[in-house]
């Protein structure tokens, strides 16, 4: 008798794989978030891309035993592939030939922070090319074959993955490994987790499934009206989007090679009452006549209760749509409320890699279920909310509030309204940071501050003693582009606001010497707060926003009757940026004298001749905010011993007082100065373009494409934004945030687009030249690795941000200063040069900061 046996199928051939085995070369020193400046010592000798396996070959480094390190080889972890066409790799990085906990002992966390480099393959399979999707979770830096890519997916997003091109065959993979404290932690051995994967394309446009954003529903109805999901270009060649079927919209939608972008869309248009929403888009692929259709996308829309934390919708300023959970007052909370009161606005900033419409969001503050208050949990766009809740992530805060009164309407609340600008403002974590930002950057409309866990700021978090040796004078520009996050330095903009700091003492995620560092310096500083220290507790546990003297602390501050803002008879300002910091006591600053150092005014109440005395140092300009609870224009004022009077007949907002260089103060209504200098979102260091008002436009050529589309993923992969890849024949000056505009070559720059601009040019015939404000001139000559990168005004008060180098690789160092991670401290202006790939900052050619006239400030500049 003969049995036949089942059949089974041989396995499909693999259309792509990694390899199992991989080389390692480190660890090297690196400094907190120094990599973005390069910083990599195996540049000095042609790069790790250049080097082949050899066991014996040794190369130094300070932090290996002997000072030296060799080869290592490391088995990937290779996951089952779901389909023939999907591949994963996961390696788990460590270096055994460096003491660890002897370098800890001394240096502290930035001892743990290391980089390396990994070299692997990935195979394809069959005959022909492929386009392949690729995700690089942990990783800031690599090449594939002799191709580079910056940016990466540094915080494990998934949003705006790599699309490549690849030839049947192997291909080499060289990943620098950057270990980040911030990141992956100072507890237990340094490693650092990559997880990669290489998925099969058949190109076209992809309609990404999961990353549709709507808002929630309640009683039927949709709160709010936008919605948004991801769209990828998986071709070689452009598409144009036609219409996004579902909503009946034809946007003028555009989208470059291997580019992605959120597509919004008024979602209230079809489906006002539906449970789900079916997405589909027709589009366009460039040099070819037919019409094509994405596959359709799906997603479910979730039904409220009306009192319980519902998700809504609104426009970012960067043009991108962005979410925030929002809990209306309780029925109980309202039966304690005075007749036609307008409730303050509890703010709750999510710690990092927090997903704000999560379980553990929303039931934040279950424990306290009746506050007299609107509470909101802003997502920041993202899960690390952009930029550390700083300019992009305040931005998104801001947006999420100005969305409650347009709440109101849509679902027809009819219990009280808002106070917009009463806000009590706390957070966990990173949100914890973000709170001590809100507090000191936006005091007047604060009535109370309790930051959680919170880290002082991010120079304190992990320190930068492990950047590379500079000149003292670049050292200065770096820490200086970094004090508007200096909390610690701005700590008496919330003087005379009630705060409550609390910490766990085995926090060992934010050490709690944080919030004993800041309670010790409000005390320095006769600033009154509570600091609560609980025992046992670590960084995070259930009840940690709803703690007993938490709970109290939001009683008090959202009381009955709240008090009115505490009108001190003396209060002090320091700024570091004027065109982040709001109000305080009715003052507003709006230009410093010198860039790069803190400005600062010191006022004081003579009650009995009713005189307000202003100290000031290092301001420019400054004018008076129409609070209701301070006339200004009835208030005698004396500005650095010169006595000045506002004008009754011309509203506050048009009057400023201005200090001339060698002269005193004067009252002035000429508005024109905004139109000739910097003002508003236009000051800042290079982060200013986070500040912008409309989606990027991102200005190119043919040959700087594929950078202008790195540029434009990793502004998506980091901050959620949207940019719109260009020629410089489509720019519409009337549309669009901020512009970068890429430029390579000794040919010259785009001219101005707001008018001449000349502070740094290109001459043909001499370099690149950078003229101070007395008029000399820095000339640069053009060598391999010369570029640049500044800032220039736009239209409308918009940002330019100009990207120019001689060479390929100085574009590629220039490109990678575009802001992207926090903590890298770029000024107004860079010039970079090769030897910046391997000392980092300690190698570039110029930089600095830009006056109020667009000069190079001289004094807070290195030529």
């Amino acid at each position: 008798m003969i049995t036949q046996q089942p059949f089974n199928p041989s396995p499909a051939p693999a259309l792509i794989s990694f390899s199992e085995t991989w080389h390692l070369l480190g660890p090297f020193q690196i400094g907190t978030r120094e990599a973005t400046w390069g910083a990599d010592p195996l540049e000095r000798i042609g790069g790790f891309r250049s080097l082949s396996y050899n066991e014996s070959d040794r190369y130094r480094s300070s932090l290996a035993v002997n000072g030296t390190v060799g080869w290592s080889t490391l088995t990937a972890e290779l996951s089952s592939a779901s389909s023939p066409g999907n591949a994963k790799a996961d390696l788990l990085v460590r270096f055994d030939n460096t003491d660890w906990k002897s370098l800890q002992s001394v240096y502290g966390w930035a001892a743990l922070q290391y980089q390396g480099w990994a070299r692997g393959k990935i195979t394809v399979g069959g005959h022909q090319q492929r386009t392949v999707v690729f995700y690089t979770d942990q990783v800031l830096e690599f090449w594939i074959d002799d191709e580079h890519h910056f940016g990466g997916d540094f915080y494990g997003y998934r949003r705006a993955p790599l699309v490549l091109h690849l030839n049947p065959g192997n291909h080499q993979i060289d990943i620098r490994v950057v270990r980040d404290v911030r990141a992956m932690g100072g507890v237990g051995e340094p490693t650092v987790r990559i997880g990669l994967e290489a998925e099969i394309s058949g190109g076209g446009l992809k309609l990404v499934e999961g990353t549709v954003l709507l808002p929630d529903m309640v009683d039927g109805r949709l709160v709010s009206s936008l919605g948004s999901v991801n769209l990828r270009n998986e071709e070689h060649h452009w598409i144009d989007v036609l219409s996004l079927e579902a909503v009946n919209e034809s946007p003028p939608f555009r989208l470059a090679p291997g580019q992605s972008r959120p597509l919004s869309f008024d979602v209230a248009l079809a489906y006002d009452a539906a449970a789900e929403v079916a997405l589909e888009v027709t589009y366009k692929v460039e040099h070819s006549s037919g019409v094509l259709r994405t596959s359709q996308v799906r997603q479910a829309v979730h039904s409220r209760e009306a009192e319980e934390p519902q998700k809504i919708t609104y426009l970012h300023p960067g043009g991108v749509v962005s979410y925030a959970i929002l809990r209306p007052p309780s029925a109980k909370a309202l039966r304690h409320a005075c007749p036609n009161a307008s409730l303050a606005v509890v703010i709750g900033l999510h710690g990092a890699g927090v997903e704000t419409d999560s379980d553990l969001v929303r039931q934040m503050f279950k424990d306290a279920p009746d506050l007299r208050a609107w509470v909101l949990f802003p997502s920041g766009v993202t899960t690390w909310s952009g930029d550390d809740w700083h300019r992009w992530g305040s931005a998104d805060t801001e947006a999420a509030i100005a969305a409650i009164p347009e709440w109101i309407k849509t679902v027809g609340w009819k219990g009280p309204n808002i106070d917009i600008d009463r806000r009590l403002i706390t957070g966990h974590s990173n949100g914890g940071q973000g709170t001590w930002y809100a507090l000191t950057h936006t005091p007047d409309k604060i009535v109370g501050a309790t930051p959680v866990s919170g880290y002082s700021s991010i120079q304190a978090y992990v320190p930068y003693s492990f950047w590379h040796e500079a000149d003292p004078g670049v050292n200065a520009i770096l820490q200086s582009a970094l004090a508007d996050y200096r909390h610690e330095l701005l700590l008496p903009n919330g003087c005379g606001i009630p705060i409550h700091q609390q910490h766990g003492s085995l926090d060992d995620n934010v050490p709690p010497f944080h919030s004993r560092r800041l309670s010790q310096i409000q005390s320095q500083i006769d600033c009154p707060s509570e600091y609560v220290e609980l025992p046992g507790k670590g960084h995070w546990f259930e009840g940690v926003m709803t703690t007993q003297t938490l709970l109290e602390f939001y009683a008090k501050v959202l009381g009955d009757r709240p008090a009115a803002a505490s009108l001190s008879s003396s209060f002090d300002i320091v700024v570091a940026n004027p065109g982040t910091m709001g109000s305080k006591g009715g003052i507003i600053i709006d230009q410093l004298t010198t860039p790069g150092r803190p400005g600062r005014i010191k006022a004081e109440h003579d009650v009995k001749q009713s005189i307000w005395h202003l100290k000031t140092s290092n301001i420019h300009r400054l004018h008076f905010s129409a609070a209701p609870a301070r006339d200004w224009t009835r208030s005698k004022l004396v500005v650095d011993g010169k006595k000045l009077e506002l004008l009754r007949n011309v509203p506050l907002s048009g009057q400023w007082l201005v200090h001339r260089p060698h002269e005193s103060w004067e009252v002035s209504c000429d508005s024109l100065w905004r139109k000739r200098q910097r003002h508003g979102r236009q000051l800042g260091a290079l982060d200013a373009m986070l500040d912008t008002s409309g989606r990027y436009m991102l200005l190119t050529s043919s040959e700087t494409l594929s950078l202008a589309v790195q540029v434009s993923r990793n502004f998506f992969q980091y901050f959620g934004a949207d940019a719109e890849v260009i020629g410089p024949d489509q720019l519409n000056l009337t549309k669009g945030g901020n512009r970068v505009i890429m430029s390579l070559g000794s040919a010259g720059l785009m001219p101005a687009t707001a008018g001449r601009h000349d502070t740094i040019f290109v001459d043909v015939k001499r370099g690149l030249c950078v003229r101070g404000s007395n008029g000399r001139l820095a000339v640069y000559a053009f060598t391999e690795g010369l570029g640049a990168i500044f800032l220039r005004p736009g239209t409308n008060g918009t940002l330019e941000l100009v990207i120019w180098a001689f060479d390929l690789l100085g574009l590629r160092l220039a490109a990678r200063m575009v802001p992207m991670l926090t903590g890298v401290g770029q000024p107004d202006f860079i010039v970079v040069g090769q030897e910046c790939a391997w000392k980092g900052a300690a190698g570039v050619v110029a930089l600095g900061y830009l006056d109020n006239s667009w000069n190079v400030a001289e004094s807070s500049a290195v030529l």
